[in-house]
């Protein structure tokens, strides 16, 4: 896979299916017994589990804006970063996120995904 069209699968998986309406989506770029680890919980998520919390991801960021930053491809790897900006409704206040991202992929589909993530508050609150 060339770093091209790494960065096109990372837009189309990370982005597109997981647009809020999009969920059906989702189970073309992930195996169905994906194991995902999220850095600030000690559990796995089921794909089923994953597709179930989009709507609920959107509710509590509104707006949300997502960009594609930085891609690295090795083998059957991908590595991306994703830079955010959304409204954050629990806290009432704007946020940017900088997301970092490994895939591991089989059979064309994510097996494997990593996920970490660290959230601002953007300083120009009024």
């Amino acid at each position: 896979m060339t770093n091209e069209e790494a960065r096109k699968f990372a837009f189309d998986s990370f982005l597109t299916a997981f647009e809020a309406g999009n969920e059906g989506m989702i189970n073309n770029y992930f195996s169905n017994d994906l194991k995902m680890y999220n850095h600030s919980v000690s559990r796995n998520y089921s794909l089923e589990q994953i597709k179930s919390a989009v709507l609920e991801v959107h509710k509590k960021y509104q707006n949300l804006k997502s960009e594609i930053k930085d891609v690295i491809v090795e083998d059957n790897r991908i590595a991306f970063r994703v830079e955010q900006h959304a409204f954050f409704v629990p806290d009432d206040e704007d946020v940017n996120m900088d997301v970092m991202n490994i895939y591991t992929l089989t059979d064309g589909k994510v097996k494997e995904w990593r996920l970490w993530f660290r959230q601002n508050t953007l300083a120009n609150k009024v």
